[in-house]
């Protein structure tokens, strides 16, 4: 287990934001989107120099000194799903702690080669980044995904067939989701059209105890050229409010603003 690494920008030892209860959350480096609100940016490139390579030993080491005060741990990022190997092996030692295990997702991934992290794992916090060609734009402009791969991929390659709704079909029906996320920005989706694909889904699997987030953007903490592209974007507290009430007319039974 020891030759099984994992690059990681971040460990918080207590958070209660990352899934049900007190966690342990780890960010992993790398990402295969670049939203253009992320907030974890620093975390988007393969390498970072806040970043280091922690061996499943020693990520292992770190989180039995929180044992005594947590209910699982969460791998965010990043990415967590670029390197399955190793969350997975980290996911099995940490069942033997007793800790739940959580991956907190964009949805662009391949379900049959991640396959046995999938197994591994306990509930997925699944983010949907939205709808339509748009997206490409929004979240997988000058994406570089340099994680076992030989050249970039190009964000329409991962939503001209919307693979995030294939994949939340698939953790759907596996009972794997605890909440879907919509971070709403204007200009880039319909946010309804959103909206009402998520409650077609869910629809279709009446045993998933889900609930949907609907979090306002905001451009606090972001550079200024990400901030200045967000101008004009950011919905009121009201069309969150709106959106919200328009979901729970969709028979989402569960959903939360944060404003």
């Amino acid at each position: 287990m020891t030759m099984l690494k994992l690059p990681v920008h971040r460990i918080i030892p207590f958070s209660n934001v990352e899934g049900m209860g007190n966690r342990t959350s780890i960010f992993v480096q790398g990402c295969n989107a670049n939203c253009l609100y992320c907030h974890n940016s620093e975390t988007i490139p393969a390498t970072h120099a806040d970043a280091r390579t922690y061996t499943i030993d020693e990520l292992i080491s770190e989180i039995r000194h929180n044992t005594p005060f947590i209910r699982g741990i969460t791998v965010s990022g990043g990415e967590a799903t670029l390197y399955p190997r190793s969350v997975k092996a980290l996911f099995d030692e940490a069942h033997t702690l007793g800790l739940t295990c959580y991956i907190d997702t964009n949805g662009f991934f391949d379900s049959n080669k991640i396959g046995n992290l999938i197994g591994a794992t306990d509930k997925f916090l699944y983010d949907i980044k939205g709808l339509g060609t748009n997206l490409g734009e929004l979240c997988f402009s000058d994406t570089i995904i340099p994680v076992n791969r030989a050249r970039p991929i190009r964000g329409e390659q991962f939503v001209s067939h919307n693979q995030h709704v294939a994949n939340l079909h698939h953790l759907l029906n596996m009972d794997k989701v605890e909440e879907i996320r919509l971070v709403y920005i204007k200009g880039f989706y319909d946010a309804e059209e959103v909206i009402s694909t998520v409650a077609d889904v869910v629809r279709d699997y009446p045993h998933a105890n889900v609930f949907l987030k609907i979090i306002r953007v905001h451009s606090r903490g972001l550079t200024k050229d990400r901030a200045k592209i967000l101008e004009g974007r950011i919905p009121s507290v009201d069309d969150v409010n709106k959106l919200a009430t328009f979901a729970k007319s969709k028979n989402i039974q569960k959903v939360e603003q944060i404003l």
